[in-house]
C-alpha cells in the first residue's frame, strides 16, 4: 500500500508531486501538513502531531472525518517521524513524503532525509521538480526521466563502495564515493532511463527534472 505523508513544510507543485498524489492509497498528515493536504483537495485519514503549528481546530478536522493522534510537544520524535510510524502501522509498503524539504526550518529537511535510513521499506521525499530516495548496498535503482535531467548521488553516513552508473553523462565504474565529498552532484541523464548501483554503503539519490527547473 502506497501511503503519502504531508509534512509540515511548504510544498512546491510539480509533476512528481501530482503523480504521488494520484497513486496514493492512503493519506496521513503530520501536524500542519493537514492544511497542505486540504489545499490540494485531499482529506487526510489520519493527522498526527502535537498540533503546535496547525491553524485548523481539532474539532474542524474531526468534522471532516480525520482521525487525530495527538502527542505531547515534549517528545523525542518529530511529527514526520510519528507519521511514518503511523504509516507503517497502517501497513504501508511504500511511503512518499510531500512538503519534507525546504521551508524556513532547514533542520527539518536534514531530519527527514536521515529518517529514510531508519526504515526498511522504500521512502521517497518529493518536492517540486525533485525526488530523493536511498539506495542500500548491495542494490541498484532505475531512474526514469528525460535526457538532460539531473541526478546526484551522495554517500550517506559513510563511504559508498563499488558505485556504477549507466546512461549518465559522467559514468561511474565501480568507484568509491567518499562521505563528505560531493563528487556525485549534478550528473545528467543521457536517455529516458538511467541506472545506479552500489556494492556497499548507502547512497542518497536525487533526481531533478530539468524541464521543470527551466519553466
Amino acid at each position: 500500500m502506497h501511503i503519502i505523508i504531508f509534512a509540515g513544510g511548504p510544498l512546491i507543485p510539480g509533476k512528481a508531486v501530482d503523480a504521488a498524489i494520484s497513486e496514493a492509497d492512503f493519506v496521513i498528515a503530520a501536524d500542519s501538513g493537514a492544511q497542505t493536504a486540504l489545499q490540494r483537495g485531499l482529506t487526510p485519514a489520519i493527522v498526527v502531531g502535537d498540533f503546535d503549528s496547525l491553524s485548523l481546530s481539532p474539532d474542524m478536522l474531526k468534522a471532516l472525518g480525520c482521525q487525530l493522534i495527538e502527542v505531547s510537544a515534549e517528545k523525542d520524535e518529530t511529527d514526520t517521524e510519528l507519521a511514518i510510524n503511523t504509516a507503517v502501522q497502517q501497513g504501508a509498503s511504500e511511503i512518499t513524503i510531500l512538503g519534507g524539504l525546504g521551508g524556513q526550518r532547514f533542520e527539518h529537511s536534514i531530519a527527514n532525509i536521515l529518517l529514510m535510513a531508519d526504515y526498511a521499506l522504500p521512502i521517497r521525499i518529493t518536492d517540486g521538480p525533485s525526488t530523493c530516495w536511498l539506495l542500500r548496498g548491495p542494490g541498484s535503482t532505475t531512474i526514469t526521466g528525460q535526457p538532460g535531467d539531473l541526478l546526484s548521488l551522495f554517500p550517506l553516513t559513510t563511504d559508498a563502495y563499488g558505485v556504477r552508473t549507466s546512461n549518465l553523462y559522467y559514468p561511474l565504474r565501480g568507484e568509491t564515493l567518499r562521505f563528505g565529498r560531493p563528487r556525485g552532484i549534478s550528473n545528467v541523464l543521457t536517455t529516458t532511463q538511467a541506472q545506479a548501483s552500489v556494492e556497499q554503503g548507502l547512497l542518497l539519490v536525487i533526481h531533478t527534472s530539468k524541464q521543470e527547473l527551466d519553466e
